[in-house]
């Protein structure tokens, strides 16, 4: 059948009864969508004449008022999804309040094999706002590019049409560093992310100054670079006090690794505070259930998201401004002696 000269996504979608997203994502053959519902919406197409390589030759004339969330290991049973699903439902609220539709692509580099301007055309965006892109990744290098409107989460590149949202992570584990050291800590062993995290930079970064700020040696073998997991918080702690037996203070960087460093020293027969303080970093939501409950930075999970669509929607409507810092909290529970900071 000769193909309609006209014919667009939308077309397809209204006839198919389904969302923009849904033609998209079967087209794509995307895992999560029916066998049955796949076939309805390929047969529709090819019956009113509809091709995706339409979109490469650049559909959008104007906004289509939808924006995506691409999120990588994105998993609602992992210990931390409070976290992500905070920052997401401040990015959905905001945005939709603004009028824009939102399309959630979780686990988008493992689930596309196709470059990010691709994804953007398929799904007819007019933005994205990715999280958990590592330094290494292929996205990352299309995305510093800079001509696809996009915020990165705790990615401080700002050019083009690329802006980031993020917590002041310096200040965040300066906060933290600086309050062991008034209580009396000089040997503060840190469990840190990973290495292709640009948020693991950071928290180095502010490890390091508040040391030199008080004039601490800095000794790097008290550094250990874990996965921000609750496993890599355990095996850090193992191999630190392998080296060094007189470790007072953890500060580690995810709550994930602190609580892990807990269970760890626990199991050695530490004493939590009265021997070892230990602070994190997040404030997830099973921070303030363990045993002992977890001090940490908190970030603003909720401020976040909405700065994060704020960013964008701007970018996307031509405005200069192209990053947000948000403020941590320095929150102390039961893994730090005192109660006052």
């Amino acid at each position: 059948m000769r193909k309609a000269r006209n014919v667009t996504i939308k077309d397809v979608a209204k006839k198919a009864g389904v969302s923009i997203s849904t033609v998209s994502r079967a087209f794509n053959d995307y895992s999560d969508i029916k066998p049955e519902t796949r076939k309805k919406i390929l047969k529709i197409a090819e019956e009113i004449g509809y091709s995706p390589s339409l979109l490469a030759r650049g559909m959008r004339t104007s906004n289509s008022r939808r924006i995506a969330i691409g999120i990588e290991d994105y998993d609602v049973a992992k210990p931390n999804y409070s976290f992500l699903y905070k920052i997401i439902m401040g990015f959905k609220e905001y945005a939709s309040k603004q009028g824009y539709e939102v399309v959630f692509l979780p686990n988008l580099t493992k689930n596309n094999k196709n470059k990010l301007p691709r994804i953007v055309q398929d799904n007819y965006l007019d933005g994205i706002f990715l999280m958990g892109l590592k330094l290494s990744d292929e996205f990352y290098k299309q995305v510093l590019k800079g001509d696809i409107p996009c915020v990165l989460f705790d990615i401080p590149i700002n050019k083009g049409k690329v802006g980031f949202v993020g917590t002041d992570n310096i200040k965040g584990t300066s906060l933290a560093m600086d309050y062991l050291i008034r209580n009396g800590h000089r040997k503060i062993a840190f469990i840190n992310g990973h290495e292709n995290a640009y948020v693991s930079l950071q928290r180095l970064d502010g490890y390091y100054l508040s040391l030199m700020k008080n004039e601490i040696p800095i000794d790097k073998t008290l550094i250990y670079f874990g996965d921000f997991t609750e496993k890599s918080g355990r095996d850090g702690i193992r191999k630190l006090f392998n080296e060094h037996n007189d470790i007072t203070a953890v500060f580690a960087a995810s709550d994930l690794m602190a609580i892990g460093a807990i269970t760890e020293l626990r199991e050695m027969g530490k004493k939590i505070p009265e021997e070892i303080e230990v602070i994190g970093f997040d404030d997830i939501e099973l921070s303030s259930y363990v045993s002992p409950k977890l001090s940490t930075i908190r970030q603003d999970t909720y401020k976040l998201g909405t700065s994060a669509a704020t960013l964008l929607i701007n970018i996307i409507n031509g405005q200069q401004i192209n990053k947000i810092v948000i403020e941590p909290e320095l929150v102390l529970r039961e893994s730090t002696r005192n109660k006052n900071a």
